[in-house]
């Protein structure tokens, strides 16, 4: 259970919030008395008398909250707060320390005879009573008078309660502790009480994505990432800065050449860095003789950015084919593209494994359809295409994020969109309102 512990509103200062216990409760001298009828036959007459409202958890008529809940609204908007500690109960002294919190103004109240805490004691001066007709007279004048004192004096500031914020990134090195199939968990090697899971999807953006955790991760290796705070979950990633897929897949195209560099030998191989920060690994058989540093052609054989590969192949020197000088296309004009940021309904024309390619309401006629890749899905979409339950013909509501020149098809635009979780567009392409982002 959950409660929302927060100020709501103004404090009402002719309403006193009784604090106390409910049903039959046995005395300290042993005899059963109900603290119902003490607060409906005695508190809560008392109170109208004072021209005050009295106000008990129990006795707020038609709400649908827990006890708890109207009792922390209670002592939220109260003026005076009176807690009774007769007799031991939890929510009394949750109350006890709500009010506290707060720096309400408190009488605090006890049968003779009761255990009330020392440290309540010296904080407050306890008004003790008997529960007898002469007892509940001398009760009701000296509560009056702690009250209407309480009233007089000059209020102290109450506090404002304010949620913790933790820290959004926090550096650390962490030590792998158990390997699963999808995920890792890890503990702070500083911090030893701080632990958390790191499943495939904050693996490094400069690493591929293992099939199983295992063959990357083993108990007992230290790794650095962050501990962040996802969805109220504290959880583990290797991933800093933006994500660079976008770009990578726009700049490695299938059979294009680049230079790359070697950074790294091990018994797995030799790893190349190419040009804009991409990663990958030469096979064993391309890259005899290569040391660290060294550059060597590269061809892009192809990206697969659910997994997070680069896939590579040595390039071998091209003969020099003296041709005529190409004249680059004219971009065409924006003007029968969508712009950034519009929304419309759009049609899946061919699904594929982690995207989308689908035709925009508003421009049927386009020679080009829009990309729209799983990680720019809602979990309920991306779900149904990892099922393999997306068709033809799925209608989906999307927004415009890219449009920009093709570099593999000169002369027209390639667009991006992202999904948008709301109402699906009508067939004559007009869309239902949703919020904005």
């Amino acid at each position: 259970m959950t409660l929302d512990l927060r100020r709501q509103g103004s404090v009402e200062e002719d309403m006193v919030f009784f604090a106390m216990p409910y049903d039959e409760k046995p005395l300290p001298d042993g005899r059963l008395e109900n603290f119902d009828d003490l607060y409906q036959g005695y508190f809560a007459e008392w109170a109208e008398k004072w021209d005050m409202r009295a106000e008990r958890a129990d006795k707020v008529p038609g709400t649908t909250e827990s006890a708890l809940d109207v009792a922390w609204s209670g002592i939220d908007r109260a003026g005076i707060v009176v807690v009774d500690l007769s007799v031991p109960s939890t929510s009394v002294a949750m109350e006890l320390a709500w009010a506290l919190c707060l720096r309400k103004r408190v009488v605090v109240i006890a049968h003779k005879g009761a255990e009330v805490p020392t440290n309540v004691r010296g904080q407050f001066r306890v008004v003790w009573y008997v529960w007898n007709t002469r007892g509940l007279m001398d009760l009701k004048d000296s509560l009056q008078t702690e009250v209407e004192a309480l009233r007089r004096q000059r209020r102290v500031p109450e506090m404002d309660l304010r949620p913790y914020t933790p820290e959004d990134r926090q550096r650390a090195r962490a030590r792998v502790e158990e390997v699963c199939e999808d995920h890792i968990r890890v503990r702070d090697v500083r911090n030893p009480r701080r632990i958390a899971e790191m499943h495939k999807r904050d693996v490094s953006y400069q690493m591929d994505i293992p099939d199983h955790m295992s063959t990357r991760f083993f108990v007992g290796r230290e790794v650095d990432g962050f501990f962040v705070y996802r969805d109220n979950t504290l959880v583990f990633t290797q991933q800093e800065g933006e994500d660079p897929w976008d770009e990578w897949e726009r700049t490695y195209q299938r059979s294009a050449r680049f230079t790359a560099r070697v950074y790294e030998l091990n018994n797995k191989g030799v790893w190349v860095e190419l040009p804009g920060g991409g990663r990958s690994r030469l096979r064993e058989h391309e890259a005899t003789g290569l040391k660290q540093n060294d550059e060597v052609p590269v061809v892009i054989r192809r990206v697969d950015r659910m997994r997070q590969r680069i896939e590579i192949a040595a390039a071998h020197p091209q003969p020099a084919v003296i041709s005529a000088p190409v004249v680059p296309p004219q971009a065409p004009s924006m003007d029968e593209y969508p712009r950034v940021g519009d929304r419309q309904g759009a049609t899946v024309v061919r699904p594929f494994e982690s995207y989308l390619l689908v035709r925009l309401d508003g421009y049927p006629d386009l020679p080009t359809l829009a990309l729209l890749h799983a990680r720019r899905m809602s979990p309920l979409l991306r779900g149904e295409l990892e099922a393999g339950r997306l068709t033809e013909g799925r209608r989906v509501l999307v927004v415009v994020d890219d449009v920009r020149p093709s570099r593999s098809k000169p002369g027209l635009f390639d667009i991006r969109v992202s999904e948008v979780e709301g109402e699906l567009a009508s067939e004559g392409g007009t869309v239902a309102e949703v919020p904005a982002w």
